[in-house]
């Protein structure tokens, strides 16, 4: 950890001890603090955050629907960090994977409705670029099927809506839209991903997850995950689903790409950090292109061009991947579904 922490300058990350503490230093302050208005300091005027909508650009909306969520949730929205994957990308900035498990009680009106009284539990990724101290852009996933679950909201309702007036737009999504987060092509992500240039280390282990996406995920060579993954590994999956197991993990991600069985993942943007306590990890955002024409997990396959932003966290150990988090939205993906005019059932 040393080690990488001297490859940045101080400024990136003052006035904390490296950049895990300022995470999760800024996360307590904005919300344990019930401080949005502090989001101005930790975040750049120009922000651009990415998700499975459209992206934002606006510094001002994202402290307002923060501002929202607190109302709605007051004992919590924030959530509890479960990791911090980081990275250097050059002497003044980093990337961070910030991994959240959030929960709260629907006590306020939102976005989805009225309050409900009841608990949710979910998860989110935050892969932010910080540059100077202030976050610059961010590539979002969160499973929102999960909090919709527990709030008894019905998620076909939700993603009706949401396919007539996009969250970020406020227009009508178009199904498959290649928006700036799913625009162009990343060639070499261990090199050069959509953070930015990665420094020249941990070359073994991004080999070993570009070739396990490369040969399980789009070769669909289901066989060769004994290659990539320990015979023991852990996935948590969205709905909170966990698996564990090399077969119960082959037929979860068979299940995922059944349902888009022309779909190709691409990776877009690798982090890799090694800790002596906590081990190495890596953060990987990938991009999923296809069509709703396989397994009719959503209803009746209609053939809808998708577009899946997911964040997988993965720990390595003895150069295999022993546990996976897998995030990704899948209101955004049933609202592309009835977008192309199949309402799900």
């Amino acid at each position: 950890m040393t080690d990488t922490l001297s490859q940045l300058d101080p400024s990136a990350y003052a006035p904390y001890r490296n950049p895990r503490d300022y995470i999760l230093s800024w996360t307590d302050a904005i919300w344990v603090d019930q401080s949005p208005g502090l989001i101005r300091d930790h975040y750049g005027p120009t922000v651009k955050v990415h998700t499975a909508y459209a992206e934002t650009y606006d510094l001002e909306l994202v402290i307002q629907n923060s501002l929202q969520k607190m109302a709605a949730f007051p004992n919590g929205g924030g959530g509890m960090a479960e990791d911090v994957v980081w990275e250097p990308r050059g002497r003044n900035g980093f990337i961070s994977s910030h991994r959240v498990l959030k929960t709260g009680t629907h006590l306020g009106p939102f976005i989805y409705g009225p309050p409900t009284g009841r608990d949710y539990i979910s998860r989110t990724v935050a892969h932010c670029l910080v540059k100077d101290g202030l976050i610059v852009e961010e590539w979002l996933a969160r499973d929102e099927y999960a909090v919709l679950s527990g709030l008894g909201i019905d998620p076909w309702m939700v993603a009706r809506k949401l396919a007539m007036s996009s969250p970020v737009t406020g227009q009508k999504l178009a199904a498959g839209d290649d928006s700036e987060a799913f625009g162009g092509r990343i060639a070499d992500p261990a090199r050069l991903g959509v953070s930015g240039a990665r420094p020249d280390r941990h070359m073994a282990e991004c080999a070993l997850i570009k070739d396990y996406f490369d040969q399980v995920w789009n070769r669909r060579l289901f066989h060769k995950t004994r290659n990539y993954v320990s015979e023991r590994i852990f996935c948590q999956t969205v709905r909170m689903k966990r698996v564990q197991g090399r077969w119960p993990y082959e037929n979860e991600l068979i299940d995922l790409l059944a349902r888009f069985p022309d779909c190709e993942v691409e990776i877009r943007d690798i982090a890799i950090h090694e800790n002596d306590e906590i081990g190495t990890r890596a953060a990987v955002i990938w991009l999923l292109r296809g069509s709703y024409s396989g397994a009719p997990f959503y209803g009746p396959a209609n053939g809808a061009p998708v577009r899946i932003l997911g964040a997988s966290h993965f720990e390595i150990e003895h150069g295999k991947l022993a546990r996976e988090y897998r995030v990704f939205d899948e209101i955004a993906v049933m609202a592309q579904i009835v977008a192309h005019g199949e309402a799900g059932v």
